[in-house]
């Protein structure tokens, strides 16, 4: 068996990187090698460990049962190296330099403006680009830094935290559609209702509720915001699916509360093989610290 100083961490790095990047043409940009170097230090760390950690294709890799196996005990050892290195690091250097940032729309414009202001004030060397889209963008391959993003999460070789206490939904009209229309006593009562519904979300007319329960319900008007949503339940327009924090505003009455579902977790998002900057890592405490435990709130 090799020491510590014999071993070659530079096929280790070849292999996570095409894990992470699901091909070998990504996995050789990102490490500045030329592809015919990053497949030869591959097939070297699969020589040494004697079994095929990646299965090939013409048109995609995956990771075999051993490449998963080994996956799941090298990554983390690895980012512990680099996190150990980011720490030394900043001891001597203040954040600085660029961090881009992704979060769904409705969540930026509620949540991030007072956690700019503060670490704009905090870290002025560092510059924040910040987009604000509905889709799920690929982080590597289109350079973010950092994603804020409601659960569920598709798995991924990304490192996860989660923000807070979950938020609930919850199902809100106002009084004077429950006495136009009737209130629904069960869930598949919808069916039969004129239901607003929220474009961003995964699956928009699928409203799940407790025990696992789905309702497939047919918009009566759809739009991607909330707050929005939420003006047009209290006009009698229709019955909405809420953040809690948006019904307890005032004239929403909610209904079939005993069958919600859970509350949806927020998570911060980063890639796990690239280096934790200074400023990424302040970010991420600013982030940590700000929500608490407390439920994300959309704002106003």
């Amino acid at each position: 068996m090799r020491t510590a100083e014999e071993l070659d961490v530079r096929p280790v790095l070849a292999f996570l990187a095409v894990a992470e990047h699901g091909s070998f043409r990504g996995a050789a940009r990102a490490l500045s090698i030329p592809r015919s170097t990053l497949s030869q230090r591959v097939a070297a760390l699969e020589e040494r460990l004697g079994v095929r950690l990646l299965a090939r294709t013409t048109r995609s890799v995956r990771l075999t049962d051993a490449g998963a196996a080994y996956h799941h005990d090298v990554a983390p050892a690895v980012e512990g190296l680099r996190e150990a290195e980011a720490r030394v690091v900043e001891r001597t250097h203040e954040p600085a330099g660029q961090l881009r940032i992704t979060t769904p729309i409705e969540l930026g414009q509620g949540v991030l403006g007072p956690l700019l202001a503060t670490y704009a004030s905090q870290y002025p060397d560092v510059r924040v680009i910040v987009d604000l889209v509905d889709r799920q963008v690929s982080l590597v391959e289109e350079g973010y830094d950092l994603a804020l993003r409601v659960g569920p999460l598709d798995d991924s070789q990304m490192i996860v935290r989660t923000l807070g206490a979950p938020q609930r939904l919850g199902l809100f009209a106002s009084e004077a559609y429950l006495e136009a229309h009737g209130r629904p006593r069960r869930p598949r009562d919808l069916e039969g209702h004129r239901c607003l519904v929220m474009t961003g979300a995964r699956e928009p007319t699928a409203w799940t509720f407790s025990r696992g329960q789905r309702v497939t319900v047919r918009p009566h008007l759809a739009i991607n915001s909330f707050r929005v949503l939420a003006q047009l339940a209290r006009a009698g327009v229709g019955i909405a699916r809420l953040p809690t924090r948006y019904g307890e505003d005032g004239g929403l009455v909610e209904l079939l509360a005993d069958r919600a579902p859970e509350g949806r977790p927020l998570y911060l998002v980063y890639p796990s093989a690239r280096h934790v900057t200074a400023a990424l890592r302040a970010m991420i405490e600013l982030l940590v610290e700000s929500f608490g435990d407390r439920p994300f709130a959309p704002g106003p």
